[in-house]
């Protein structure tokens, strides 16, 4: 049986923390909080190198280019912010909103009205090698983007988009929603491929475990897992015994971080449960890390980056 054990606890300057990123480095984590900041850590040492801003309040998800290592933001401004983390320069805003230098108020932070990206919100990026880029909003919308600039709406969801994801080795767009689905579109003309439903509650997040199957957890703590070809369900893999908030699929040890309403962090071994384990417990590491619920994790280099309701931010590692 594992443990999970905190190597550092940041606490930030804000009530909350609603979005976290580790750098393709894995030595450096951003973490957007409530106020608007992007505070960059160091994950070895958990010290706040620097703090970029601003967004008007909340910073809302966070990602990482892979191919320039550029930062991508966004805010309850509605704006997609682009950031050198090296020297903490601003360097554009992909929606067309953000034109100067920060200020208090949006008129005077030089915002005009949105033309290119969301109506509302973004809640979740994704991006790719080669200047591929998805987003989903709380205008219900994902969007695929090329090299900064917006190429395809797809809009079928009816409630706000909670996760974007790209299928592995065929780049083909996935989304869930709070709509209690998942689709996948086609890039060329805008349609669902497939839609998978059979979640009782609002999805709060989906990964891919390899190339032809992915899993989705809903906020009720059910996990599905599929295959891509079929809408049908292929197994509901674990049920959590708390109200879930987030959750992010590990590919590289092959485990799924569950944050919950309670502060408790959830790492379910899929390996071991989808290979029929036949003690489940034997596959689940729980622990009450935070005492606020949890509002995002990502994880990288063996370690878990969390954050919460009250602006701490525990790295982690699992023993």
């Amino acid at each position: 049986m594992t443990e999970i054990v905190i190597s550092h606890a940041i606490e930030l300057a804000t009530q909350k923390v609603l979005a976290l990123a580790f750098h393709p480095d894995g030595r450096r984590l951003a973490a957007g909080d409530r106020d608007g900041f992007i505070h960059i850590i160091d994950a070895e040492t958990g010290e706040v190198l620097r703090t970029l801003g601003r967004h008007v309040e909340f910073v809302y998800a966070l990602a990482f280019d892979p191919d320039t290592g550029h930062l991508i933001s966004s805010g309850k401004d509605k704006s997609l912010r682009v950031w050198n983390i090296d020297d903490g320069t601003f360097i554009r805003d992909e929606s067309g909103i953000f034109m100067g230098a920060a200020a208090r108020t949006l008129s005077a932070q030089g915002c005009r009205q949105n033309v290119r990206s969301h109506t509302m919100t973004v809640r979740t990026i994704a991006c790719e090698p080669g200047g591929v880029m998805a987003t989903g909003a709380q205008d219900c919308k994902v969007k695929f983007w090329r090299h900064g600039d917006p190429i395809r709406t797809y809009d079928w969801h009816s409630a706000p988009v909670t996760a974007v994801r790209f299928a592995p080795e065929t780049g083909i767009l996935y989304s869930s929603s709070q709509d209690r689905t998942i689709r996948s579109w086609n890039e060329t003309t805008g349609a669902v491929i497939h839609k998978y439903c059979g979640h009782n509650a609002g999805i709060c997040g989906f990964d891919f475990i390899d190339e032809s199957r992915f899993v989705s957890v809903d906020e009720s703590g059910i996990v599905i897992l599929w295959h891509t070809a079929s809408e049908s369900i292929d197994s509901i893999v674990y049920t959590a015994s708390r109200k879930l908030t987030c959750a992010h699929y590990d590919r590289t040890c092959e485990r799924l971080i569950l944050g919950a309403e309670d502060g408790a962090i959830e790492i379910v071994h899929l390996r071991d449960i989808v290979a029929g384990s036949p003690d489940v417990d034997t596959a689940v590491c729980s622990m009450r890390l935070h005492a606020s619920a949890v509002r995002c994790i990502d994880s990288a280099s063996g370690r878990i980056a969390s954050g919460d309701n009250s602006g701490k931010v525990m790295i982690s590692v699992e023993v």
